[in-house]
């Protein structure tokens, strides 16, 4: 199956634009290609806006094919578990700020549950490293 991560995709889509009619073209046969050998339907593929309403006048909230953390298309594999020690680090320094948002809090504790699971792949410490980025760059900055 293609690497089909959110990022990437959109990417293609944005190529979608391009004054060359010719790389339009292939650019949309290349979408079409990843799409068909995920398995997945473009209504899988793509969610309907929370707006949308079910038979029963209740909100739809199945966003089977949507671009989530349970991706289909996040094919990475997982880590190997000895190379949690510096992730799990990076978890523990975050996790001792008391300012943190309670949301970043959760996600943390989730991926410590990815690990334990050993489903932490190697996009999630690319997030995590830029995370702590983020996070210390901001801290520094404040104190």
């Amino acid at each position: 199956m293609p690497h089909l991560d959110r990022d990437s995709f959109i990417a293609l889509l944005d190529r979608l634009g391009d004054p060359d009619e010719a790389e339009v073209l292939a650019t949309a046969r290349e979408i079409d290609r990843r799409v068909r050998e995920s398995g997945m339907t473009w209504s899988e593929l793509l969610a309907p806006p929370p707006s949308a309403a079910r038979g029963s006048g209740e909100s739809y909230d199945d966003y089977r094919g949507a671009f989530t953390d349970d991706d289909l298309f996040d094919i990475d594999q997982p880590r190997p578990r000895e190379g949690y020690a510096g992730d799990t680090a990076l978890i523990d320094e975050l996790l001792a700020n008391q300012d943190l948002a309670p949301e970043t809090r959760q996600e943390l504790l989730d991926f410590k549950s990815d690990m334990a699971e050993g489903e932490f792949t190697d996009m999630d410490a690319k997030y995590l490293r830029g995370l702590h980025a983020r996070l210390t760059r901001q801290t520094h900055s404040t104190a």
